[in-house]
């Protein structure tokens, strides 16, 4: 017993002499996914692969390959569906995560959080926890405009549509 008090005031003394501090709680960083959704698939990026999936269907349809057609047009369909899940719902946004996949690190660092989760995959927390939300620092990423993050602000406010009744209204 005496051994882990003389470890642990020396951490906390090696803490104070080299000017750290000493995190009293995990700092959980949490994002709104249906935001990142909607900012991620009005990039510019975006629309240029929607924009090539159009010209490869036109391009399918011109030379009589049914096939690859059909397989085009399952793929946007797919797209279509799975952009309005993310946008509307709390459907998981890991294909947009994967696109800045390098980033996160950097956007934990400077909102100075230990993790980062999307906000509505937290289903027990316990006490101690500290909540930032990190969303507008990961949008800012995406390079919205100021329409944009207008509208971005307004999801925000909103909840979501349960998946249930998305599928619903299809």
């Amino acid at each position: 017993m005496r051994k882990l008090l003389v470890i642990t005031a020396l951490l906390l003394f090696a803490g104070i002499v080299f000017g750290q501090t000493m995190k009293k709680s995990v700092v959980v960083g949490t994002f709104d996914s249906r935001v990142i959704a909607v900012a991620y698939y009005n990039t510019e990026a975006h629309k240029s692969y929607i924009e090539s999936l159009k010209a490869e269907h036109a391009e399918a349809e011109a030379s009589g390959d049914k096939e690859r057609v059909k397989e085009l047009e399952a793929i946007g369909e797919a797209s279509q569906e799975l952009a309005q899940n993310q946008a509307f719902s709390t459907w998981p946004v890991d294909n947009i995560l994967e696109t800045i996949d390098g980033k996160i690190p950097e956007i934990a660092k400077q909102a100075d959080v230990d993790l980062i989760v999307s906000k509505w995959n937290i289903v027990y927390q316990q006490s101690g926890l500290e909540f930032i939300d990190v969303t507008d620092v990961m949008v800012k990423l995406f390079n919205p405009d100021e329409q944009m993050l207008e509208m971005l602000e307004q999801i925000k406010k909103q909840d979501p549509i349960p998946l249930e009744e998305l599928e619903n209204m299809k």
